[in-house]
C-alpha cells in the first residue's frame, strides 16, 4: 500500500507538472496576433528523402506563423513515429482572442474540431474559420524540435518552417498531405516536415 500511494503521488505531480508546463492556456489579449497567412510554395518535381525508416516526397516548400489553438501528443497510433504531436493553428481573425475565446476545441483522431459557445452571436462563417486554420501533423526534423513542440501551450504563436509532404513506408503504409487550406474532411490536414521551430 505504501507503495502504491508513493506512485500515485508521483503520477499526480507529473501530470500537474505536465499540465503546468506545457497544457496551461496563455492568456492573450484582444486583437490579431498573427496577421499573415502561410507561405506554400508547390515543389512540381519528384523530390524525396529517407528519414524514420520512411520515404518523404516533398509537396510544397511551407512556413506559418500561427496562434496554437490546440495540441494533442501521439503515441500509440500508427503515426506517432512520425508526428507524435498534432498542431491546432490559426491565424488572421482565428488568432484574434475576440474569436478564439467563443470558439471550442478538441482534437481527435488526428483531426481538430471546433464549436462556437453561441452559435447564435458568433460572427464567422464555418468556410472562414477553415480558410484561417490548419490541424498540422508535425513531423519533427530532430529531438530538439521534437521538444520545441512538446512544450507548446495554447495561446502561444509559434513559426514553423519546413515542407509538406507525403510519406511512403514498409507495407504499404501511406499518409499524404493536403496542399490547401479550404478542404475539410480526410485528407484535410497538413502533414509537415518541420526544420524549424520557434515559440514567440
Amino acid at each position: 500500500m505504501h507503495w502504491v500511494l508513493i506512485a500515485m503521488l508521483v503520477a499526480g505531480l507529473w501530470g500537474g507538472w505536465n499540465w503546468w508546463s506545457s497544457e496551461r492556456h496563455v492568456h492573450v489579449p484582444p486583437g490579431i496576433v498573427a496577421a499573415a497567412e502561410p507561405e506554400q510554395r508547390n515543389i512540381d518535381s519528384r523530390v524525396t528523402f529517407d528519414a524514420k525508416g520512411h520515404t518523404f516526397i516533398k509537396r510544397a516548400e511551407f512556413a506559418l506563423t500561427a496562434r496554437v489553438l490546440r495540441k494533442e501528443i501521439y503515441r500509440v497510433d500508427g503515426g506517432a513515429n512520425l508526428a507524435p504531436v498534432d498542431l491546432g493553428l490559426g491565424w488572421g481573425p482565428m488568432s484574434d482572442s475576440r474569436i478564439v475565446d467563443q470558439l471550442e476545441f478538441s482534437q481527435m483522431g488526428r483531426f481538430l474540431f471546433w464549436r462556437p459557445r453561441n452559435p447564435a452571436t458568433f460572427p464567422l462563417a464555418p468556410a472562414a474559420i477553415t480558410a484561417n486554420a490548419a490541424q498540422v501533423h508535425a513531423i519533427p526534423a530532430n529531438a530538439a524540435i521534437e521538444r520545441t513542440l512538446r512544450y507548446l501551450r495554447p495561446g502561444q504563436v509559434v513559426t514553423l518552417r519546413g515542407f509538406l509532404v507525403d510519406v511512403r513506408g514498409p507495407s504499404g503504409f501511406a499518409w499524404n498531405t493536403s496542399l490547401s487550406r479550404t478542404d475539410t474532411g480526410d485528407g484535410a490536414c497538413e502533414l509537415m516536415w518541420i526544420e524549424s521551430a520557434h515559440a514567440h
